[in-house]
C-alpha cells in the first residue's frame, strides 16, 4: 500500500509543478489519453485545458477549448513535451562540451 501512495504523491508533485509553471502535460489513462495545461489540482482531481487553434490550412476555422476533469488515481503516466532540435543543431550542442 505504500508504493501506490508514493506513487501517488509523485504524480502530485509533477502535475503541481506543471500547473505552477503552466507548462502542457499529456496524461495518459487505461482507456486512452489527453493533454493540455492544468488549471486546477486537489487531491482526487486535476482538471487540464487544451486550446485548439486552427492553422491556415484548416478549412473548419472555429477555436475550441476543451476541458478535461481527471481522477488523479486513474493515471497510468504523466509526460511533458520535449524540445525537438534538428540533426545539425543536435551535433552542435554536442561539440559544445
Amino acid at each position: 500500500m505504500k508504493k501506490k501512495k508514493r506513487k501517488s504523491n509523485i504524480l502530485y508533485q509533477r502535475i503541481e509543478e506543471a500547473l505552477q509553471q503552466g507548462k502542457e502535460v499529456s496524461i495518459q489513462v487505461s482507456h486512452g489519453g489527453f493533454f493540455g495545461i492544468p488549471v486546477y489540482l486537489d487531491s482526487k482531481y486535476v482538471e487540464i485545458v487544451n486550446f485548439y487553434i486552427p492553422d491556415e490550412d484548416d478549412k473548419n476555422e472555429d477555436y475550441q477549448r476543451t476541458v478535461w476533469l481527471i481522477k488523479l488515481s486513474e493515471i497510468i503516466a504523466v509526460a511533458y513535451p520535449m524540445e525537438m532540435w534538428s540533426k545539425d543543431r543536435f551535433e552542435q550542442l554536442l561539440n559544445q562540451e
